[in-house]
Parts: C-alpha cells; structure tokens; sequence
C-alpha cells in the first residue's frame, strides 16, 4: 500500500486501538479480583494457623510433665498420669540374660550321627533329631545353629558362635531377661556339657523404700505414667532422685505461639484494611518465622480489603479478650499478656514463669477450661472459618467474579478476532484495487 504498510498490519493496529480499553478493563478487574482472593485465602489459613494453636493451648499444654534424674544409673520418662513430687531409687542388680556355651574345634567341626538334642526355657521345648537330620554324620556346629535359630518350635533362644583362643564357641542366649527365661539343653536327657557364662536374673531394686523384682529393666507399671529403665547398679548406700514437675516450658511455649499467631492475624487485617493508619509493611517480625512466605503481604496488598467491617469486626473482638475474664476470675493480663496502643498483644514472660511456677492449674483454666479462652476465640473465630462461612462465601463469591472476567475476555477476543478478519478482507480487497490501478496507470507513461 501506499503507507507500505501490508493490509493485516493495518487491520492489527485498528483491533489493536479498538479493543485496548476493553483489554485494560478486563485485567484490571482480574488482577483486583485475584489480589483479593489472595488476600482472603491468607487470612483464612492464618486462622487455621490460630485454631492449631488453640488446639494446643487448650489440650496438651499445661498437662505435661517433665522428670529430672539426678545421675546416669537409670533413665526415665513421664506423661501427664505421673504423678508430681521425688522418688529415691536404688538399682540393686540388673536384669540379666541367660547365657550357655560349648567349645567346638571349629565351626565345621561335626556332630553325632544320632541322639536328641532338646532345648527348653520358660515352659516351652524344641528338640533336634540328630538321627533325622544328621544320619551321615556331616551337619556342622553352624548348621546346628541355623537350625535353632530356624525351627518353629524355639522358644525364645538365640544361637551364634563365637570365635575366641582358637575355638569356636556355640553360645545360646535367652532373647527375654528374667530369672524365668533360664535355658537348660540335653542331649538324650543328659547334660550336654554347655558351660553358663551369665546367669539368667531378676532386676532388684528399691523404690522408696519398697522392695521391686522385675524380669527386664523397664519398669513400666511401678509408678502411674512414668517409665524407668534401670541402666547401672547403684554403690551400696547410693540411689537416683527422680523428680517428677510439670512441663511449665511447653506451656509457656504454647502461650508464646498464640501470641504470635494472634498478633500475625491481627497485623494482616490491618494492612489488609489500612487499618490503624498502617501505610508500611514491617518484615522483622517475619525474619525467622518459618510460615513468613506464606503469610507476608506484599505492597500491592495494602488496602486491598479496605471496607470489608466484618474482618475488623473480627480485629477488634480479639482485642476485647484481653479485658474479658475466664470464669476462674483470671484475665489474659495475670499470664502476662496485654493489649498495646498498636492494637497488638503483648507478652511479659516473667509474669507468665511466675504465674505458671504459683498458679499452673488456674493459668492452664484461664486458657482451657470450658468458657476459657480458647473456648472464647473459638466462638469468635467460628464463623469465619466454618464449612460455608464468611471466608468461604468471600472466596466463593471472588472465584465466581474470576470466571465471569475470564468468560467476557473469551466472548471479547473472539469478537476482537471476527473484526479483525473483517478489517483484513477491506484492507486486503483495498490493497488489491490500488495495486491493480497502479498498474494500470503505468500503461500510459
């Protein structure tokens, strides 16, 4: 053409300048819509977040225990059934496992052509038919151990060799602790001359006084909740203190995370909503916060929810817990928590040691006792995080608003496409008339 432009570029620049304010519209409406989905899907798992916390605050963490032993010779471990105070425990004698050896010249050496061996501990026997199994007189000491090792009928006895001095050594060792668990072996109902190198015992110890016999060294049934493993045999007059308190660090570190994670949601809300005249977003809070990628809000968040009263509704009712009291009379202030002029809780971690060195039941019924405050945020927190609730109507509503701007993009670029191909036949046809004038003109010079 003229302008030496072809007829579908100049029919691209006409679509193009028709349909950008369309374009522009559209994008912006789905960029805001998807900003604002962000947003609510934030919100919403950083209530979920919240209600984790809960979940602890109000269960686990004030009902642990925690055992501290005084020396090596035993370890221990308590759940929330031990009971709290001292033991003194004395290790008398360890529980032990019965041990047989017999010499053999080596592992190849071989075994009688007949007879039955017969191994028996704790009311059970295996026998091994030598007739049967060893007529030719070729089974060896270490194929006889397999076959201790492997017949059905082994009633807990371990068989290995051991190789010392030149010898080897067929070693039998009860798999169970305890006097009970004694192995004795024949051969055709006579002794077969294994040697014992470790008696089979009872563990022998005292527990305040009180006399404990025991066939392993775990002691799970002595005292309620509380596991002792008897490690080492105290000297004659020595014994363990086992002291046995609750576990005020998890529930000071379980206090510490709902303040966190209440003051994270409160934070959100407020630049969310430009509430509390936030204009920046403050990162060092979220420095080490391993959730911090999935819970920042960037710049272009800012805002974004500004007017929706029912989250500031929940903003400000969170606020208002710290003034409401449990029904024990406690407020969130006697576990050290306050309200600061930022809108934020504030946690004095010296108060809530104290208060939970003094008063560890009415700290742990401040939080989770039934109208406590896990009970009272849960209320709060209930309906925006209900099955079809506020958050999921919000979302549900942004998701639709998506589909309907993606719908109109498609009608719009189908539409933008149909006049382009008819813009591209005008200019084509045009194209084709001024080339055929031109060479027309071109007969008369």
């Amino acid at each position: 053409m003229i302008s030496g432009m072809s007829g579908a570029q100049f029919a691209q620049q006409l679509i193009s300048a028709e349909r950008a304010g369309k374009d522009n519209l559209y994008q912006s409406s789905k960029t805001g819509y998807q900003k604002q989905l962000d947003a609510y899907t934030l919100l919403d798992k950083g209530l979920d977040r919240l209600n984790s916390k809960l979940t602890t605050l109000g269960t686990d963490a004030f009902k642990g225990n925690i055992a501290e032993v005084t020396d090596e010779n035993i370890y221990v471990s308590s759940s929330a059934k031990a009971p709290q105070g001292n033991f003194q425990l004395s290790v008398e004698q360890l529980a032990q496992a019965h041990q047989l050896v017999k010499p053999f010249a080596s592992e190849d050496a071989t075994l009688p052509a007949s007879g039955v061996i017969q191994i028996s501990m704790g009311g059970k026997s295996m026998s091994v038919d030598l007739a049967m199994v060893n007529s030719g007189g070729s089974v060896s000491v270490s194929e006889l151990r397999d076959m201790i090792n492997q017949h059905p009928n082994n009633p807990g006895v371990q068989a290995s060799l051991v190789r010392t001095g030149g010898q080897v050594q067929l070693m039998l060792t009860s798999k169970e602790t305890g006097k009970a668990n004694s192995i004795s072996i024949s051969l055709d109902g006579a002794d077969w001359g294994m040697v014992e190198t470790q008696a089979a015992q009872d563990a022998k110890a005292t527990l305040n006084g009180m006399s404990i016999t025991s066939a392993s060294n775990m002691l799970t049934q002595v005292v309620d909740g509380v596991d002792i493993e008897l490690r080492k045999v105290h000297e004659a007059g020595d014994s363990s203190n086992i002291s046995i308190k609750a576990d005020q660090e998890a529930g000071k570190e379980a206090v510490k995370a709902y303040v966190d994670t209440v003051n994270e949601l409160l934070r959100q809300i407020s630049q969310l909503t430009r509430g509390l005249g936030v204009d920046a977003l403050d990162d060092s809070k979220d420095k080490d916060d391993k959730d911090s990628k999935s819970s920042k809000i960037d710049e272009s968040q800012l805002g974004i929810l500004k007017g929706d009263t029912s989250l500031r509704t929940l903003q400000q009712r969170l606020r208002e817990l710290s003034f409401q009291a449990a029904p024990n009379g406690l407020t969130l202030a006697d576990a050290g928590i306050e309200l600061t002029r930022n809108g934020e809780l504030k946690l004095d971690e010296k108060k809530l040691e104290n208060a939970l060195k003094t008063q560890p039941q009415a700290i742990s019924d401040l939080f989770g006792a039934k109208g406590g405050m896990v009970d009272k945020v849960q209320e709060i927190t209930k309906p925006y995080t209900r099955f079809d609730g506020y958050m999921d109507m919000k979302k549900n509503n942004l998701k639709r608003q998506l589909d309907r701007v993606e719908d109109n993009m498609e009608r719009h670029n189908r539409m933008m496409e149909q006049r382009y191909q008819i813009y591209l036949k005008q200019f084509t046809a045009m194209e084709t008339t001024i080339n055929e004038l031109n060479s027309a003109s071109g007969l008369f010079y």
